[in-house]
């Protein structure tokens, strides 16, 4: 079979005109190439997909995990240590979607606990005594100019562990 294909072309080729080979043969490398572009553009787009889903789920589950932490708050320093845990996840967060390292669609997904970030702020604020916005903007400039430019309001159905709520009970117990 192949020999009889080797001698068809021979037969072709020395009544064609060498310019028409030479036409053919680079159409048939062009098409491949083409071909192998796609396929290559493809694999690369759904590597891409993965790897947004699977960054995605890492925080989303960082920022789960932190919230779960509530129920073993049992300090004023846990909850203080809590309160930073969660602004530097949000913070983190903020950053890469500040600065593109991240698709835009994954930081405003996780917009309701940027939100929740800010009950934190205002706890933070009203319990410690100290004027926190201000350390926010220092310790956590970035998630607070996410929440400016994306305009992340506080949300009143959102509430703190009950602890935290009592930190000036817990302080005067300790």
């Amino acid at each position: 079979m192949f020999l009889y294909l080797a001698n068809t072309f021979l037969q072709t080729s020395q009544s064609a005109d060498l310019s028409v080979i030479a036409i053919t043969v680079s159409f048939a490398t062009a098409t491949i190439l083409a071909f192998m572009v796609l396929i290559t553009w493809k694999n690369i787009r759904e590597n891409t997909k993965a790897t947004y889903s699977q960054l995605l789920r890492g925080f989303h589950e960082d920022l789960t995990t932190r919230l779960n932490k509530n129920s073993v708050l049992r300090t004023t320093e846990d909850c203080q240590r809590y309160a930073n845990d969660y602004l530097n996840t949000v913070d983190e967060i903020a950053f890469l979607d500040m600065n593109g390292k991240i698709p835009r669609g994954i930081a405003r997904y996780l917009g309701r606990f940027f939100a929740y970030g800010l009950n934190i702020i205002d706890w933070y604020d009203g319990m410690v005594g100290e004027d926190f916005l201000q350390t926010v903007k220092k310790n956590w400039p970035n998630y607070f100019l996410y929440c400016e430019k994306y305009q992340i309001n506080l949300n009143p159905k959102d509430k703190l562990p009950k602890i935290m709520l009592d930190y000036n009970q817990l302080q005067d117990h300790e």
